[in-house]
């Protein structure tokens, strides 16, 4: 597998583990936990059920990089991943001065829209770099064992800087 290839199908992971998150939710939401095993899970139940919130929001930005990554080289590739949650936190922003259209003057529609972009950027910026952390450990492993071969990157620039 190629350097590339790996990173676009990365882009996938939030969906692949909110897959998971919301079976485990789903399966032990019927058993009696103790209250230690209750607050081991809710991390897995907050994931589950931020879907609502971070779907449209991540599936623009994971469109947007698999469009944007293209033409680019793996460092710049990687850059961005790194930012990504960022890039996240920018859009779910934007998805909350949307939804908070119509709930009264522009003062006040901006201060509902701030505190709900902090709070819900705070959870973004947590959850985005545990899958980018898990991503790039898993990107480290298939590296390691040569299942994903580097790429050598070759210099496109028509002057290169020196000349």
């Amino acid at each position: 597998m190629k350097q590339k290839t790996f990173f676009k199908l990365a882009l996938l992971f939030p969906y692949i583990l909110w897959v998971i998150c919301a079976l485990v939710v789903f399966l032990l939401s019927s058993r009696e936990l103790s209250e230690t095993w209750n607050s081991v899970l809710i991390p897995f139940g907050l994931y589950t059920f931020g879907i609502f919130l971070w779907f449209i929001p991540y599936t623009l930005l994971a469109i947007g990089m698999w469009v944007w990554s293209r033409n680019k080289s793996i460092q710049a590739i990687y850059k961005a991943g790194m930012l990504a949650p960022f890039f996240l936190v920018l859009l779910m922003f934007v998805e909350a001065i949307l939804f908070s259209f119509g709930t009264g003057g522009i003062k006040e529609m901006f201060n509902n829209a701030v505190s709900e972009a902090l709070a819900l950027g705070g959870f973004s910026l947590v959850f985005g770099y545990i899958c980018v952390g898990i991503v790039l450990g898993l990107y480290k492993f298939l590296l390691s064992r040569n299942i994903i071969k580097e790429e050598t990157t070759f210099n496109t620039e028509p002057f290169p800087s020196g000349a």
